[in-house]
């Protein structure tokens, strides 16, 4: 059996500006300093890393949804399929030096994976970072210690993703998403962001492997995170 690593990062916030723009833009701004302040710890700990948290209110009345809807209310955008060569994904994304201004090379791509979205090969992004967040549904991350260019196809891991899970990789991660009853939606901000069709914007192994094709060898099991928060007892008053 596999034993768990943890990684301790400094507490993360999401922080919306108190400015003159509109709401949606500033959560846009707001999430990606999130993903920012996030993956350079990240990059901190090493090369090619990838770890999952939780997002978690503070207090009473937060509703990040409720602010995602601000974003999508002010920028819509339309998703579009293919996504990285699958039918069954779709996404689009709101471009940082589009709605915060031309310093900002990153992005939030909304993305959509439908009931049954196994196709979607293991790849990897070489020039960019990733930080994304479980808007809605539930599905599988997977992902390999294996560097691309030496990807066998073993030792494949598949971690359910559900609502409110944060997945975050450093570039040169073989990873995928795929979804089984029911469908998921994920936010992806992505540093730097490439376009869609970039052709640097993914790249896959010479072996291809899909969700589809690999079905769980792994014993189910239920567990808990080994990473506790603290909530009383002991704590420093700020």
């Amino acid at each position: 059996m596999r034993t768990a690593r943890t990684l301790e990062l400094d507490a993360l916030r999401l922080v919306v500006p108190e400015d003159g723009r509109p709401l949606g833009t500033r959560v846009l701004a707001g999430v990606l300093g999130l993903a920012g302040e996030a993956l350079g710890q990240l990059r901190a700990h090493g090369p090619r890393l990838a770890a999952v948290g939780r997002l978690r209110g503070t207090g009473r009345g937060v509703h990040f949804r409720d602010l995602v809807a601000a974003l999508e209310a002010e920028h819509p955008v339309r998703l579009v399929s293919p996504f990285e060569d699958s039918h069954l994904v779709a996404g689009a994304a709101w471009v940082g030096h589009d709605l915060l201004g031309r310093g900002v090379n990153a992005a939030l791509a909304k993305l959509r994976w439908v009931r049954g979205a196994d196709d979607l090969p293991l790849h990897v992004h070489d020039f960019s970072d990733r930080f994304i967040i479980v808007l809605e549904g539930r599905g599988f991350f997977h992902v390999t210690d294996e560097p691309i260019d030496g990807f066998t196809g073993h030792g494949v891991r598949s971690i359910p993703a559900r609502e409110r899970d944060v997945f975050m990789f450093a570039r040169g991660v073989v990873h995928t998403f795929s979804t089984l009853e029911e469908p998921m939606t994920l936010l992806s901000c992505q540093m730097p962001y490439l376009a869609f069709n970039d052709p640097d914007q993914f790249r896959l192994p010479a072996l291809r492997w899909i969700a589809r094709d690999n079905p769980e060898t792994a014993t189910p099991a239920v567990g808990i995170d080994p990473a506790w928060t603290m909530l009383a007892g002991g704590l420093q008053s700020d």
